[in-house]
């Protein structure tokens, strides 16, 4: 899977160049698949266990699952969050519990439940796993407190090339901060349109700061005071 990742390093790693590398300093053998997964599936109104042969239970991990057949929403559950706690990127919505959308996470994928954004007969599905590995995907929770500057610690490694936030708690836009776009106090929004934005101090004062064990964040949209935030890191 060439390219999944392009905003790492210069824009030319692979998935496989990245997980090699971290591999090396580890002194471990992780190979693509033991990491990332893509996998199709068609629905049945019941249960299902989809088995990618990711580790989200030991390891942890995302999942976004997107109809192919229909037009739905696209989903996103993680490990950090739990099993059943649904994002969508396309909106702005805060998270939703579904007891019956993505019910588990196991050692081999995950399972999901008749929930018609996941299971619907006869529609098709695309899912896209990600599992935690160094240098290659973290994800991260924290509760907003207001502060400006506030460092959020995470495991990746390795200096985030992209970091995406969402708040869980209440409704508003996912924000994406990437290497290499116009400023370091730029973002994109994952449910808008719009071309790349710039606000004084968005993620940083020090414009986007962002280091091997955590990134800032400054604007109320990040981190305000009581709201709970997801990101995903890479």
């Amino acid at each position: 899977m060439e390219r999944l990742c392009p905003w790492i390093g210069d824009g030319v790693m692979s998935v496989r160049d990245v997980v090699q590398a971290a591999a090396g300093v580890g002194g471990g053998n992780e190979y693509v698949e033991d990491v990332f997964s893509t996998y199709l599936h068609t629905g049945n109104n019941s249960t299902q266990t989809i088995n990618n042969g990711i580790d989200l239970d030991g390891e942890g991990g995302l999942v976004w699952i997107k109809g192919r057949s229909l037009a739905y929403n696209n989903t996103l559950n993680d490990t950090e969050r739990g099993a059943g706690q649904q994002l969508v990127s396309n909106r702005t919505d805060a998270q939703a519990y579904y007891n019956n959308g993505l019910t588990s996470f196991s050692s081999t994928g995950f399972s999901i439940g008749a929930q018609g954004q996941y299971n619907l007969a006869p529609e098709t599905y695309a899912s896209w796993t990600f599992r935690k590995a160094p240098k290659f995907f973290d994800v991260v929770t924290w509760t907003g407190d207001g502060v400006v500057d506030r460092q959020i610690p995470h495991n990746l490694g390795s200096t985030p090339g992209c970091v995406i936030v969402k708040s869980t708690s209440t409704s508003g836009n996912w924000y994406a901060m990437f290497r290499n776009i116009t400023n370091n106090n730029s973002y994109l929004q994952l449910n808008s349109t719009s071309a790349v934005t710039s606000a004084t101090d968005f993620w940083s004062t020090g414009g986007g700061e962002r280091a091997p064990t955590y990134f800032k964040v400054s604007n109320a949209a990040v981190n305000a005071s009581g709201q709970t935030y997801v990101a995903y890191l890479f």
